[in-house]
């Protein structure tokens, strides 16, 4: 690696290498971003590069140009990061690590399908270094609706100290045989005092986004950080419980010029404390446009307030 900062590159353009720009820009490290297309999430306010993420040549010439290789998008073909580590360009999470979990998942050898009478689902975040440092934040559960998540709680609600220590060690565990470098989300069913484990997902995660206004470290500094071998940053959160809703576009805006700027105008005087984040995309009935996030010290009081904010915002409600 060059002694200046360095170019950290990322191939994936939606929301989550959307978020890397404002934690890369802290840090002076130049962000460059391989979209599929110039109205991208993230390629709308980074620099970037548009191309296939099944075209070799083009990602090969685009690594060249980085010091280190990440990747948001999943769709890439294994050959292709491969190709781009034999040219000499470190990828974090690695090939190797890459392949450990699709067999893992086609064998069905570790992940789970959901029991039938669990308890709740969680998500615990872990972020990995190359020379194995190691930290976890605290678990999240995830509230869905229609199969769909919508909701997250941060700490999971009714999980004991205990417990809470029990799943983050076995999702660093977890994490550490795969080899992952750089964040990842394991994902767990809880069923009494037993975890089982769901599935493993590299890379910034929605069940992680609390994280960027409830940790001291969120996970997309952490992965920045991991990914390029730096010391990892505090965990800790930074209020008691954080609450976060995903924005949709409702059923009721069909037909109707979609306006996401004016609702601050309500939302921002009713909470204060509301967070917001666009993606900017393209708004489509349905789809996911944003989250928002509250931080707090009563349950009911934060997930109310969400939960007003984002039925504002997806035109549910008109108060």
């Amino acid at each position: 690696m060059k002694n200046s900062f360095p170019t950290l590159g990322v191939i994936g353009g939606g929301e989550l290498a959307r978020m890397f720009v404002a934690p890369a820009a802290a840090l002076g490290v130049d962000l460059l971003i391989y979209a599929s297309d110039p109205n991208d999430s993230a390629a709308q306010i980074c620099n970037h590069e548009i191309g296939s993420y099944k075209d070799l040549d083009a990602i090969r010439k685009f690594a060249k140009k980085c010091d280190v290789i990440t990747f948001i998008n999943e769709l890439i073909p294994l050959s292709i990061i491969r190709a781009i580590e034999a040219d000499g360009v470190a990828v974090r999470p690695s090939s190797t690590s890459l392949e450990l979990l699709r067999n893992k998942e086609k064998n069905d050898n570790v992940f789970n399908e959901r029991p039938l009478d669990i308890d709740y689902e969680i998500t615990v975040m872990v972020a990995r270094s190359p020379h194995g440092q190691a930290t976890t934040w605290a678990p999240t559960m995830d509230v869905e609706k229609d199969g769909i998540s919508v909701l997250t709680i941060t700490p999971a609600p009714n999980l004991s100290q205990d417990l809470s220590e029990q799943v983050q060690k076995l999702a660093l565990e977890t994490v550490r045989t795969s080899g992952v470098v750089g964040v990842a989300a394991v994902e767990m069913f809880v069923k009494q005092e037993e975890i089982i484990i769901k599935d493993l997902a590299m890379g910034p995660h929605r069940s992680g986004l609390w994280t960027i206004e409830g940790a001291r470290t969120s996970q997309f500094e952490q992965h920045v950080r991991a990914v390029l071998d730096l010391p990892l940053g505090d965990p800790t959160m930074t209020a008691p419980i954080v609450v976060v809703g995903h924005m949709f576009i409702g059923e009721k805006l069909v037909g109707r010029k979609i306006d996401m700027y004016r609702p601050y105008l309500h939302l921002m005087a009713r909470t204060p404390g509301l967070k917001f984040h666009q993606y900017r995309n393209d708004g489509r009935p349905g789809y996911k446009v944003g989250h928002i996030t509250l931080l707090g010290e009563n349950l009911e009081d934060l997930t109310n307030e969400i939960q007003h904010a984002i039925d504002y915002m997806g035109g549910e409600i008109d108060e």
